[in-house]
């Protein structure tokens, strides 16, 4: 029998190819348009081996945060154009019939070439999730139909308030301690703390309930809690609180009774739904990507934190309150990159956080522009400034990612979070110095290898300190005890202890006094950062430093990892971005939080697996931080 003519042997090789990608997709949840069908074929049949193509597709479309799963051409082609990129293919030429002018293979994708594991996400670029009460899971905003925007409708602001609480509902739900047991075993039966509707305290006064709501003030000098069932005004007068930082919109968890006179709860114990750790919050929640730099597949993660080990001598500098028009700073900034210069390896990034002048200048005037002296020309001058000296370092220049975080005092379009990257026309010519700066969004996020990090530039612990609806316990917080969250039994309360103890990813701050220049010494530098040398043993049997010893530091750590908030404060004292707010949250809980505060001098604090730090003033003292992954 004669042979097929040759086009029907390609379109029943296309054919077989199509089945196979549908099977293969449907396994996924997802589907394919017709054009995209089209490019998934091409793609296939340039490949050297169909399988592993069609396999290493499948991985890169599993770690995308699709909007929808239903996978159009665009979505394909870029996943196309990447795995020909990695596999060494930087243009792919194709003839009119689309037969590919110079094949090659497809490669496994390698991180290990010019990769140095640093992702930097831009706050207005977070996926934003919302959780479904009714099917208990996240559902990613279809980007396509709904636009994120800094001038949003009323109804954003409702749901910005709803969103918030029903995330920590959904983790407070899975807490053993609210948890009710599938068995009851008699005496053998285990304590549980059954959370109870607002709705459900009608008639059921002198009945002691646990209740979980927003705290607010509805009216002067009354507080309320709210849930979505409801409204209820609480008394506060006799409550016994744990650590943390109570201000008016964050969510509580309460103890206590209705009175029968007025109907009013009365709360006896007050504190924050309790935090869960970094791998049951990804198990819930599927392993979603919810930092906005790429889903992390379990699989991926062994092989990262052994790539973390490995990199021991990556660390990152971490400057807050950079005010590049005063001499003093520069000078100091001088006195750190000669130190760092002089070192073996040059650090991996350069954190440097506003504000980047000692005046503030805004847009809107407001204390900024010509009436305080401070004009756009001026700001500009500074980064000029910062420019020439970096010139004098060509290796940090370039063998150093450089980051810059603007403050509440630089120029932006509003004073409301997340703010938005510094203008483009107030840098003056340190784009073109730095070729590998990254100017990001205040709060910024950056992931290195498996590890999260958040760095937030605000003075955010007097600003909570001030709205304090009861003061908070400074005795419950110790130097070699980390809070825990009531109500619980004393059994339970200790085994959830969390102890500062221990080597820290932080290495002591370096302060820099104004007179010290170029004098600062490689010896003096290794011995400064280097903490490698310190066993776990014996951490544990020395004392925690000075800038460990900070009760109210520790408050806001405990506040910030416990709410999943950067700013659980009302709106109208840190205006928020109602369709961004999603932006500020800590969930699943990062590895680290950065937070530049003026109002606090340098501290370390460490809350379940979130440690949080303030690197302090530099331009005050010339104190910094620097974070090594590897420890």
């Amino acid at each position: 029998a004669a042979p097929p003519p040759q086009g029907h042997a390609t379109a029943a090789m296309a054919f077989s190819l199509s089945s196979v990608v549908n099977e293969e997709f449907k396994m996924m949840g997802l589907s394919l348009k017709g054009d995209a069908m089209g490019a998934v074929v091409s793609f296939l049949e340039r490949a050297e081996d169909a399988n592993a193509a069609l396999s290493l597709m499948l991985d890169a479309l599993d770690a995308r945060s699709l909007t929808s799963s239903i996978v159009d051409k665009q979505v394909v082609d870029e996943t196309t154009r990447a795995l020909d990129r990695a596999a060494g293919v930087s243009r792919v030429e194709v003839d009119e019939q689309g037969v590919p002018a110079n094949a090659h293979g497809v490669a496994r994708p390698t991180h290990d070439l010019d990769d140095d594991g640093i992702t930097i996400v831009d706050a207005f670029d977070v996926p934003k999730f919302s959780y479904d009460a009714q099917r208990r899971v996240f559902h990613e905003a279809n980007k396509a139909t709904h636009v994120t925007t800094v001038d949003a409708e009323a109804g954003s602001k409702i749901d910005l308030f709803r969103e918030r609480f029903l995330l920590l509902q959904q983790r407070i739900a899975r807490h053993r301690m609210f948890l009710k047991p599938a068995f009851e075993c008699g005496k053998e039966s285990r304590a549980f703390c059954e959370l109870t509707p607002l709705t459900g305290l009608l008639g059921a006064a002198g009945e002691t309930k646990y209740v979980m709501g927003c705290l607010s003030q509805l009216e002067d000098d009354r507080f309320f809690l709210e849930d979505l069932t409801g409204v209820v005004q609480i008394d506060l007068t006799n409550a016994a609180t744990s650590a943390g930082l109570f201000t008016e919109n964050c969510v509580v968890v309460a103890e206590g009774e209705v009175r029968l006179s007025d109907g009013v709860f009365e709360a006896r114990a007050l504190g924050f739904p309790p935090a869960e750790s970094r791998e049951e919050s990804l198990l819930a929640a599927a392993h979603r990507d919810f930092f906005g730099a790429g889903r992390l597949r379990p699989a991926d993660i062994p092989r990262l934190l052994q790539s973390e080990a490995d990199a021991k001598s990556d660390m990152f500098v971490v400057m807050s309150d950079v005010f590049l028009d005063r001499a003093a700073t520069i000078r100091r900034l001088k006195a750190v990159f000669e130190g760092f210069d002089s070192l073996d390896v040059a650090p991996a990034m350069f954190v440097l956080m506003g504000d980047f002048c000692s005046q503030p200048c805004h847009l809107g005037g407001g204390g900024g522009g010509a009436r305080s002296g401070v004009t756009f020309k001026s700001y500009a001058r500074g980064f000029d400034r910062l420019a020439a000296l970096i010139e004098e370092f060509p290796r940090l220049r370039e063998e150093s990612r450089w980051v810059f975080v603007p403050g509440p005092g630089d120029p932006g379009i509003a004073a409301a979070l997340p703010r938005p990257k510094l203008l483009k026309s107030t840098l003056g010519r340190l784009p073109s110095v730095l070729p590998r700066a990254t100017f990001a969004s205040n709060p910024a996020r950056v992931r290195y290898k498996s590890q999260d990090l958040v760095f937030f530039r605000e003075d955010l612990q007097s600003r909570m300190r001030r709205a304090c609806v009861l003061p908070p316990a400074i005795e419950t917080v110790g130097a070699d005890a980390g809070p825990s969250t009531p109500p619980e039994t004393g059994k339970e309360r200790a085994k959830r202890l969390r102890t500062n103890e221990g080597v820290s990813d932080f290495d002591d701050a370096r302060d820099l006094d104004e007179n010290e220049t170029s004098d600062v010494s490689r010896d003096a530098l290794n011995d400064s950062f280097d903490s490698s040398d310190v066993s776990c043993d014996d951490a544990t049997r020395q004392e925690t430093s000075e800038w460990e010893r900070r009760p109210l530091f520790k408050h806001l750590a405990a506040t910030l990892v416990q709410q999943a908030h950067l700013a659980p404060l009302p709106i109208s004292q840190t205006p928020v971005f109602w369709e961004h707010d999603h932006a500020l949250r800590l969930y699943p809980a990062p590895h680290c939080v950065v937070l530049g505060d003026r109002t606090e001098q340098q501290a370390l604090a460490k809350f379940e697996d979130t440690e949080l730090v303030n690197p302090g003033c530099f331009a005050d003292d010339g104190s910094f931080a620097v974070y090594r992954p590897a420890t």
